[in-house]
Order: C-alpha cells, then structure tokens, then sequence
C-alpha cells in the first residue's frame, strides 16, 4: 500500500481480510431462485424505497452486496447473472481482486473523497496513467468530474470559453450526454427534457446509417453544411459518441470519422468524442484509438469503467483559472481502482485483434448466429455491436415486446437492459469474467426466454 496508515501489523490484516473477502464472494459461483422465505423482504424493501424515491423500479432488483464475476446476488437470495453491470460500470466483474484491494487501501487513508483544493496522492497517480494512455494524441490534461454528465459540462465550458462568443454545438441524432441541465439539451430523446427550457443551442445531425453505409458520410456532410450554411460560424464543436449506447450500439466507419472531423477541422470546429460508455469496452481502450483517430481529438470525456470521471483536453483548450472547479475528484477508493484498471487493462492481453474484448465479442457472435439460424430463427432481426457492447433485437423490435422479453429473462436469470427506440434492442455490457461454460449457460436461458416470448 503506497497511501494512508501502514506498519507490518496493518498489512497482515490487510492481506487476511483480503483473501478472507475474496474467499466468501467466491462461493457465489451459479445462477438459483430466490429463498422462499427471503421473497418479502424484497418486495417489502422495494415497496418502502419506492415510496422513498417517489418512482418504481423496472426490476425487482436490491442487491445484498454478495457476487462473483457475472454474478451477482439479491437480498431475497436469488444469483442472476448481471449484463448490464450498472450501465457498463462493472467491467472487471463483482468483487474483483481490484475492486476489494481498492476499497481496503482507502480504509487505511485519513479521508474518504480526494478533493481539489487540497489535493491528494490517487488522483494524481490516476491522472499520470491516463495521461500516458492517450500520449498518441494531442490530448495533455485531464480534469476529474463527479458524474459522466458533469463531465461534458466541464467539456462544453472548456469549448465555450475558448470560442466565445460562438457557443453552437453540433450533436448528432440518437445520442445520449446525461441528465445534468447542459447535458439534456445534448441529449437527442426529447422526452428526456419534457418541460424544461432549452439551455444551450445544440443542433443534431443524422450519425451513420448502418443500413445505407455507402451514402452515410455524404448524407451528414450534407447536414452539416445546411447548418453552416444556416447558422455561419456560430458553432464551438462537435460532439459524438463514436458508438452509440442508448441507440443500441450505433457506429460507423474510421472513413466515416474522419470525414467529419476533416469537415470539423475546415471549419475551425473542435472535436469532441463522448467516451463516457464507451471507455474500455472495444478493441483498444478508447475507442476513438481502435478507428485511429488520434490525430483529431481535441476533448475526449470518460466515466463509468473508469470508477471515476473526467475530461480530457488539449493544451489549446486549457481553461483560464477559475472557470472549472468543484470539492471533489472522487472517493480515494474509486482514485485507488481507476489506476490499477487502467494498467491491468494496458498491459494484458486485453486488446488489439486477439485480446480479450474481441474475443468475447467474438463468441457472442457466433453463439447469436447460432441461435437465428436454428430454433429462433426469425425471431432475432438484428444482432451485433463491439467488443463488450453488444445488441440484439428479438421478435417485431417494439419497446412492448423488448420489455416483456427482459422481464421474462430477469425472471429467468439474466439482467440486462434496453437502449433505442424504433428499434428497441436489448443491450448487453459485459464483464470480461465470463467463462465459457457461462457463456453457454446465458445462451441456453437466452433461447429458451426467447420461445418463451416471441
């Protein structure tokens, strides 16, 4: 441990409860019903927290704080495996070795969030290693945020300043930023911002149209310069999330990218790639680096996998004193976490052709091929995705259909969620724990929920 209290005393303790925490969590090792006499008290805390929050739940999910890699436990005693993994935030798996040194380390520090003012060891270690990650761009700083959302707003703040008083922002159709007053209006789903005033003046152009590949980069260039051509050179950036996660998993081509930001550099347009999903999860980890685009990025945000969040920027976009801030950077635990991902992630067999996420993409793919090709043939229209951002579609893709599928899979043993609408399709963000026998097992529950359903 390099932070907080250390002696010979301390470290044997560490090591013990360590190994005594990894042991237990292990023991959740297969998917079970609930325990009959645990069913109340899931319904009952469920009932008591809605009333708390003032809203349901999609699922009857309360965690007790017990999983394994693709596992996890509930307070009624059922084990599902869980896809989803908190929107993408739990890629190593429950109870990881990291996740449980990480939180022990920080027990032994004075304080329990790094702040700004007074800074602390694990951010700045975290940063080195992030900065180092992106040392093939232009990127050079990185400044922590609380929340994904909070994230772009440091983002849109940075851009704002630099082009003042030209604050358009470009977006790009089915994209999701967050749920902060900024983030909303980025946001493309109007529901999302019912009743709200708009912000900020954001305008949303067509992202890549997988069923029309050949004519999407000129169909975008062509919205784009009908806004130039509308608005003249009001605008400070482009923002994109390079793959789509509340659309279902939406990308394009490395032509396709850089045709846009060729057309951003021409315009004295900054680019600003939206990370926060996809961070970690596809064949490099940024996934602006798998479609080699180093060379364009002038702010990229990240979150979720990371345990923390944050913004990273150029030199050119480097902020006067004063104008980002704020108390905290994150807890020391997720500071403590965020660094040992980032490494075990660079300096495995995670990425590239052969590593890790194109290998379970790969087997995804096929157990999927299998199952439209045989016994639910014609019920799957759609799958696909990247590295551990994966989708599907099941019967007529309508978002009645999509969540009666899920409920009867969440039923069944398997936790997941929607993303898109029109198509609605179930996504999948997976741990990179997997084992190949679950991977079997998952598919074996898939096919049966699906002829359950469809």
């Amino acid at each position: 441990m390099a932070i907080g209290v250390q002696s010979s005393e301390i470290h044997e303790h560490f090591n013990k409860l360590f190994s005594a925490i990894l042991m237990e969590q292990q023991k959740i090792s297969s998917i079970k019903p609930a325990d009959e006499d645990k069913k109340e008290l899931l319904t009952n805390n469920l009932k008591e927290y809605e009333q708390l929050k003032g809203r349901g739940f999609f699922y009857p999910f309360m965690a007790s704080g017990r999983g394994h890699g693709p596992l996890v436990e509930l307070i009624d005693g059922s084990i599902k495996y869980d896809l989803i993994n908190a929107i993408g935030v739990n890629l190593l798996g429950h109870s990881h070795p990291i996740y449980i040194k990480a939180n022990l380390e920080a027990a032994t520090a004075d304080t329990m969030m790094a702040g700004n003012l007074l800074s602390c060891l694990e951010p700045f270690e975290l940063s080195k290693v992030l900065i180092n990650a992106v040392k093939a761009s232009r990127l050079k700083h990185f400044w922590f945020s609380c929340s994904g959302s909070f994230a772009g707003d440091t983002a849109l703040k940075i851009l704002w300043q630099k082009k003042a008083p030209n604050y358009r922002l470009i977006a790009f159709e089915k994209s999701f930023a967050g749920r902060s007053i900024a983030m909303q209006d980025v946001t493309y789903n109007s529901s999302y911002r019912e009743g709200m005033p708009q912000t900020i003046q954001v305008d949303h152009v067509p992202h890549f149209n997988y069923k029309d590949p050949e004519n999407s980069l000129k169909n975008t260039l062509a919205a784009l310069d009908s806004l130039i051509e509308a608005n003249g050179s009001t605008y400070c950036a482009l923002t994109i999330e390079l793959i789509q996660g509340e659309a279902g998993f939406i990308f394009g081509t490395k032509e396709y990218y850089e045709g846009i930001f060729k057309w951003a550099k021409a315009h004295d347009i900054y680019v600003w790639v939206d990370e926060v999903q996809s961070f970690a999860r596809t064949h490099q980890l940024f996934a602006y680096q798998m479609f080699g685009l180093d060379e364009y990025v002038d702010v990229v945000t990240v979150g979720k996998v990371l345990q923390a969040c944050g913004t990273f920027y150029t030199e050119e976009l480097n902020p006067k004193p004063g104008l980002i801030a704020g108390t905290f950077n994150g807890s020391i635990a997720s500071m403590n976490a965020g660094k040992a991902i980032v490494r075990l992630l660079t300096e495995g067999n995670f990425y590239g052709p052969f590593g890790r996420m194109k290998e379970l993409e790969t087997k995804f793919k096929a157990e999927f091929k299998k199952l439209s090709e045989g016994s639910c043939k014609g019920k799957l229209p759609y799958y696909g995705g990247v590295g551990t951002m994966l989708s599907f579609e099941v019967g007529d893709s309508s978002t009645e259909t999509t969540n009666k599928f899920m409920k009867k899979l969440f039923e069944n043993g398997i936790i997941t969620f929607s993303a898109g609408k029109d198509p609605t399709r179930v996504r999948f963000l997976l741990s990179i724990s997997l084992l190949d026998e679950q991977i079997k097992e998952i598919f074996s529950i898939l096919e049966k929920t699906i002829l359950e359903i469809i």
